[in-house]
């Protein structure tokens, strides 16, 4: 299935255009046999596809800047690196997301329920739930309730509002997948048919989003019934076929955008290049899994060559174990629940054993973060395992969103640096789009700046 990815991802663009998000399904009930329309089932890997590179491509390395894993070095990056960006910058992703993603997810949807095809159905309510879910951790107030109706700009939803509606999405999704149904099997490039993997994906997913909006309680139920182990991971396929089927990063650090972004420096390498090590562990396999001085761009690059992180080949992980684990043990912490937080890190540690051979991640004990132990620098047990657990996801995830959004709902806890000291603080939004403030008179005003938090960061 990992050929077929330029074809599907043409598939999605013939299908809905790349037009404003308010026009995006207009016309697709009129002459249904044709050319444009597509088996619901065919039109999934579309949307697969679409999402794939959506949130492994510009959204992700946006945040990576933010989040200080790299460093900006040219033209459009080097601004970034500086904080310095314009709504103009996001018309490509709020337009993907949008118009490939969303809009195509909720017809899959249409067409399956249309058919009593629930399974596929709720495939494509995931699909939509994780993609709305990150829009809305990103720009905040989006258009979404009423986002897909044709013939008028749709007004922005409440990012709280937008958050309960991924909740209730899920929850239809995780029943339809135990319905009734024609399985998709090899049209599902994620998880190839397997509804009990979806099912569980489903449930990490909202543990994610109740993280987002600080429910540690249903965050860590919902993580409970999550990704058991790497082997539920979902993951978005690369087979390394320069510009049509490539990891996004390393199409654009080795193809499209040589020069543009680097690692020198980041907060991210240093921690991971001997800040990190102690009596229990040793970060150097993992560094050299992220970083490398091979490549030459930089002193210092994401590791885009054979078996690295970033290599043309890599597959791209959008919800992990790794990730259901880390949000268990911080929802476990906040509860004062140390031994089952403590419990949660260990197991992401015992998966770091098997994955980053060559280092050492022995387990921790709950007395490493009593007064006087290895990991505490000063504070109470309970505040001490709290960013350990947040510093690990933030080096479990690097390259992904889900860190930023860490960063941002925490107010930074494991003090990550801004990248210039006369900023106010990290960037705590992307901008609305420029191509949406032209189009949708419905725009709230004022037009959130850079450093105004979401609502759910407030």
């Amino acid at each position: 299935m990992k050929t077929s990815l330029r074809y599907y991802l043409l598939l999605a663009l013939l299908l809905v255009g790349l037009g404003s998000c308010e026009k995006i399904t207009e016309g697709y009930d009129i002459n249904p046999n044709a050319p444009q329309d597509a088996p619901a089932d065919q039109q999934l890997t579309a949307v697969q596809v679409s999402e794939g590179f959506v949130l492994s491509g510009e959204m992700a390395r946006t945040a990576g800047l933010f989040s200080d894993y790299f460093t900006g070095t040219d033209r459009q990056y080097e601004g970034l690196q500086n904080y310095t960006t314009v709504s103009g910058d996001y018309d490509n992703m709020w337009s993907n997301t949008f118009t490939l993603v969303l809009a195509n997810a909720r017809i899959v949807t249409q067409k399956a329920e249309a058919v009593q095809n629930f399974q596929l159905a709720g495939i494509a309510q995931v699909l939509e739930a994780q993609m709305i879910g990150m829009a809305t951790s990103l720009w905040g107030d989006v258009p979404y309730s009423q986002a897909f109706q044709p013939g008028k700009p749709a007004p922005f939803d409440k990012q709280s509002d937008i958050y309960a509606s991924v909740q209730t999405l899920l929850s239809t999704a995780i029943t339809n997948l135990g319905r009734n149904g024609i399985n998709p099997e090899e049209r599902d490039i994620y998880y190839g048919g397997d509804l009990a993997k979806w099912q569980a994906a489903a449930h990490s997913l909202k543990a994610r989003f109740y993280l987002h909006v600080r429910n540690y309680p249903q965050a860590a139920a919902e993580a409970r019934l999550g990704i058991a182990s790497p082997a539920g991971d979902m993951l978005v396929p690369y087979d390394g076929t320069v510009s049509t089927s490539a990891n996004p990063y390393y199409d654009f650090i080795d193809i499209n955008r040589t020069g543009y972004m680097g690692a020198d420096g980041s907060y991210g390498s240093r921690l991971l290049d001997g800040l990190r090590n102690n009596a229990r562990t040793n970060e150097s396999a993992r560094f050299e899994y992220f970083y490398t001085t091979e490549v030459g761009y930089s002193d210092l690059d994401p590791n885009i060559l054979e078996g690295g992180a970033f290599a043309a080949d890599a597959d791209f992980p959008l919800i992990t174990y790794v990730e259901t684990q880390a949000i268990l043990a911080e929802a476990q912490a906040r509860a004062n629940d140390l031994t089952g937080a403590l419990a949660a890190l260990n197991n992401i540690r015992a998966y770091n054993r098997t994955t980053f051979t060559g280092g050492n991640y022995a387990a921790y004990t709950l007395a490493d973060f009593a007064a006087g132990g290895l990991m505490n620098t000063g504070q109470s047990q309970q505040q001490a395992l709290l960013r350990e657990i947040l510093t690990e996801k933030y080096l479990s995830l690097i390259g992904q969103i889900e860190p930023y959004n860490d960063i941002r709902r925490t107010n930074n806890l494991i003090g990550v640096p801004k990248k210039r000291a006369d900023a106010p603080n990290i960037p705590q939004r992307y901008l609305i789009a420029q191509n949406e403030v032209n189009t949708n008179p419905n725009v709230p005003q004022p037009i959130p700046a850079l450093y105004d938090p979401t609502e759910v960061n407030r």
